[in-house]
C-alpha cells in the first residue's frame, strides 16, 4: 500500500484522508518488490507526509532519496529537521527524525506505533470529548423539536375560530381541556394576579405532556367557577384526538412543484 505525500493535507477535525491505495500494485504488478522494501518505502513516504504538514512545504519521497547520496539527502534533510526542532515538540523531531534519517533504515509500523502511543490516548480522549458535546448537542435539538412540535399542535387546536359548523369546537370537550392546560403552562400568575414567568414550569410541563405522565394536575378557569383535575396522559390523548379531527377536515397543501 504505497503512500504518496501529494495532495491537500488540512482537512476538517485535523483528519488525514489517504488515496489512491493500491494503484502502484496493480501498475507494478509484474516488478512487484519485496514487502520490507515496500514497507520501509511507506515509512519514507509517511516521514515525507509529516515532514509536509510540519514545515508547510510539500516534499516529496523521490525528490529526496532518487538519485542522491546519502550527504546530499542529509544536506536536503538538515534544514528541514533544524526547522521541527525548532518548532515542535521533542517527540515529533524524534519520530521524523527516525522516518527519514538517510543514514539508518526507517522505523517499523511497531515502532511508529509505540512511540505514539501517549499522543494516541489524548488523541482518543479529545474523540470521546468531541462525541461527548456531539450527543448533548443533538439531544438538545432533538428536545427542542419535541417541544415546537407540541407548541404547534396546541397553537393550531386552542380557541380556533372556526371549524365546519361547529362555531363552538373549540370551546367545549376535549379542545376545552386544551384551552385550561394552555393557560396551566403559560398563563400563571400569583397571589396579586402577577404574571408569572416561569421557564422551567412550561419546560417541565411540556416534557411530562410529551411522555404522557400520569401525574395529576389542577385545571381552573379564568373564571374560577370550573375546576379539573386531569393528568399530562389525558391532556395528551386529548391534544392527539383534537389535533387529528382538525387535520382530517384540512384543506390539503397545495405542492409546490
Amino acid at each position: 500500500m504505497p503512500v504518496a505525500s501529494s495532495g491537500p493535507y488540512g482537512l476538517p477535525k485535523l483528519r488525514l484522508r489517504i488515496n489512491c491505495i493500491g494503484i502502484i500494485d496493480v501498475l507494478e504488478f509484474e516488478a512487484r518488490k519485496g514487502l520490507e522494501e515496500l514497507q520501509s518505502a511507506d515509512m519514507r513516504a509517511l516521514g515525507c507526509i509529516l515532514l509536509s504538514m510540519t514545515t508547510g512545504t510539500e516534499i516529496n519521497v523521490n525528490d529526496i532519496y532518487r538519485n542522491n547520496t546519502v550527504q546530499q539527502q542529509t544536506q536536503i534533510l538538515m534544514e528541514y529537521f533544524q526547522f521541527v526542532q525548532q518548532n515542535y515538540s521533542r517527540e515529533m523531531y524524534v519520530l521524523v527524525h527516525s522516518l527519514l534519517n538517510p543514514s539508518a533504515p526507517p522505523s517499523s509500523i511497531r515502532g511508529i506505533a509505540a512511540s505514539m502511543a501517549m499522543r494516541a490516548f489524548d488523541e482518543l480522549d479529545g474523540a470521546h470529548g468531541s462525541i461527548d458535546e456531539h450527543s448533548a448537542a443533538l439531544m438538545g435539538i432533538y428536545e427542542s423539536g419535541r417541544a415546537l412540535r407540541l407548541l404547534l399542535k396546541l397553537a393550531y387546536v386552542n380557541e380556533r375560530p372556526e371549524f365546519g359548523i361547529d362555531k363552538n369546537w373549540s370551546e367545549s370537550g376535549d379542545c376545552y381541556i386544551l384551552k385550561l392546560f394552555r393557560d396551566f403552562v403559560f398563563h400563571q400568575a400569583d397571589g396579586t394576579g402577577r404574571p408569572v414567568m416561569d421557564v422551567g414550569h412550561v419546560v417541565s410541563s411540556l416534557n411530562k405532556l410529551d411522555a404522557s405522565d400520569e401525574e395529576k394536575i389542577v385545571l381552573t378557569s379564568r373564571d374560577g367557577k370550573n375546576v379539573m383535575v386531569v393528568s399530562f396522559a389525558d391532556v395528551a390523548w386529548c391534544l392527539e384526538k383534537a389535533y387529528q379531527e382538525l387535520c382530517s377536515n384540512s384543506v390539503p397543501i397545495p405542492s409546490m412543484t
